[in-house]
């Protein structure tokens, strides 16, 4: 039996898998949106689905030449993503690195940050990056609070990032922005947030 051959008898779930990974490739090419908004995800799995279809029909009739494309596809995927930057960027324009002399008095709460002083919180702060976080994983971060009132003006202001410290215990604590942080977790799923690694700090003042 040929290569021909051996392709024509492949089993139905192979071409129905190879035709999906294909289907995906070829809708995430020309897929302009991000998938920042529920709304946007829903369009392109709908329109993945259309694709799927067709490409399998494809696949079953000329495997060859279709799974060539397939090829080529998975290729250009680095670069599809690249390409899809700048449009998921366009929510994250909204956010704003935290201005750590305003937040003083918030997250001078903390004890750890407290005993720092605030030329230490500056100094300390400012090691920080900018970093996403999703919904789950706040269930390990201490002072968040889910029940605050989220913040309902967020798609008409910008947003400074909540900050997440890790102390030097290893704990991760929420030192600003809960409403906001709420908010964003409820329109997205996920949220940009200033993480302060200070677990290697060594305060003894």
């Amino acid at each position: 039996m040929n290569r021909s051959e051996l392709l024509t008898e492949a089993p139905r779930e192979s071409l129905e898998m190879v035709a999906a990974d294909y289907a995906f490739l070829k809708d995430i090419k020309t897929y302009r949106h991000g998938f920042s908004k529920e709304s946007n995800h829903k369009s392109f799995i709908a329109k993945f689905e259309q694709t799927k279809a067709q490409a399998y029909k494809e696949f079953v009739k000329d495997y060859e030449g279709m799974f060539k494309k397939y090829i080529e596809l998975k290729k250009q995927y680095p670069a599809m993503l690249k390409q899809m930057q700048p449009t998921e960027s366009l929510e994250e324009m909204a956010y704003q690195k935290p201005n750590f002399e305003k937040v003083w008095p918030k997250v001078s709460n903390n004890v750890f940050v407290n005993s720092l002083g605030l030329d230490g919180w500056i100094e300390v702060a400012n090691t920080g990056k900018d970093s996403k976080i999703s919904k789950p994983s706040m269930d390990k971060v201490l002072d968040y609070d889910p029940s605050i009132k989220a913040s309902d003006d967020l798609k008409y202001s910008h947003v400074n990032m909540p900050i997440i410290l890790k102390s030097p215990m290893g704990d991760y604590h929420l030192l600003s922005g809960n409403a906001e942080l709420n908010g964003i977790m409820d329109m997205y799923g996920n949220a940009k947030i200033w993480y302060v690694d200070a677990s290697n700090v060594n305060n003894e003042n």
